[in-house]
C-alpha cells in the first residue's frame, strides 16, 4: 500500500461542515509573515486581513500571551474564528519565573508555584475560558498541578 493511501487526509469531507484548525497565536504579535502568514496562505484565508482582525481583538492583553485560536474555513474560503484565554502552560511559566519548563518529566525541576498561585490560575481560567465554564474548581487545579509536574515546576503548600 502507498505511503499517499495510508496517511490521514482531510478529505474527502462533508462540504456542509468548515475545516477546523487550532493554533496558538501571540496577542499584538500576528503578522503575516512566516509561520502564521504561510500557514493561513495556504487553507486560503487572507492573511494580511486575519492578522489586522486578530491584533484589533487582542489589543488589551499583554503583548506576547499565547492565545489559543480555534479556525473555521467555510467551502467559499470564508472563515470564522474563537479566541479562548491564554495558554496554562504561559500562566505557569508567569508564576514560576521561568521562560521553559523541564525537559524530563518528574526528574527535572526547574521552578516551584505554591498552591495559591494554582488557585489564582484555575480561577482564571475557568471565569474566562467559555470552554472550562463548567469545570469545577477542584478539577481545574487538579489538572494544572498535573500540567506542572509535567513541566517540571514543583507545587508547594506554602
Amino acid at each position: 500500500m502507498s505511503k499517499a493511501a495510508t496517511s490521514k487526509t482531510l478529505w474527502p469531507r462533508d462540504p456542509s461542515k468548515p475545516l477546523k484548525f487550532r493554533m496558538n497565536v501571540p496577542t499584538r504579535q500576528a503578522f503575516p509573515s512566516p509561520p502564521l502568514g504561510p500557514s493561513l496562505g495556504s487553507k486560503g484565508i487572507n492573511a494580511p486581513k486575519f492578522c489586522k482582525e486578530f491584533n484589533e481583538r487582542t489589543k488589551h492583553f499583554k503583548e506576547g500571551y499565547p492565545m489559543a485560536i480555534d479556525l473555521y474555513i467555510y467551502e467559499d474560503r470564508s472563515y470564522k474564528w474563537d479566541m479562548y484565554y491564554p495558554i496554562t502552560s504561559h500562566f505557569i511559566k508567569l508564576a514560576a519565573g521561568i521562560n521553559k519548563g523541564g525537559t524530563h518529566k518528574g526528574s527535572e525541576w526547574v521552578g516551584t508555584i505554591n498552591m495559591k498561585q494554582v488557585y489564582h490560575i484555575a480561577k482564571t481560567k475557568v471565569d474566562n475560558d467559555p470552554r472550562l465554564k463548567h469545570m469545577p474548581l477542584k478539577q481545574m487545579c487538579m489538572l494544572i498541578m498535573d500540567q506542572c509536574d509535567t513541566m517540571g515546576v514543583a507545587v508547594t503548600k506554602h
